[in-house]
């Protein structure tokens, strides 16, 4: 059989003063926020871009972000997957951030 614990008068209102002090209190710092994407690209990690011609594998291409009218709006990608072979026609690509380095992730074909 447990034992029971008795409080005192005192005990009881110091105990409910930090328990309201607690509930009460306003969080030290600020909520959880994720990080802010700027609007003109740099810290976006995936991109729509343009590129041109033939694009063989284990190379890198300069590519042109879509809808991006201000410099810089091009990046250097570079192809891992598969050589895209297409006429001298400009096409959309997608491309993905990984650290400091940009890869191509899809090609229009």
């Amino acid at each position: 059989m447990p034992n029971r614990i008795s409080f005192t008068r005192p005990a009881v209102e110091r105990i409910a003063r930090v328990v309201r002090a607690v509930e009460n209190a306003r969080p030290a710092g600020g909520g959880l926020r994720s990080r802010a994407v700027v609007a003109g690209g740099k810290d976006k990690p995936f991109r729509v871009a343009t590129f041109t011609g033939a694009w063989a594998i284990n190379t890198a291409k300069v590519v042109t972000f879509r809808n991006v009218t201000s410099t810089p709006n091009t990046a250097s990608a570079m192809n891992l997957f598969a050589t895209i072979t297409a006429p001298t026609s400009t096409k959309n690509c997608a491309i993905a951030k990984d650290g400091t380095a940009w890869y191509l992730i899809a090609a229009e074909c």
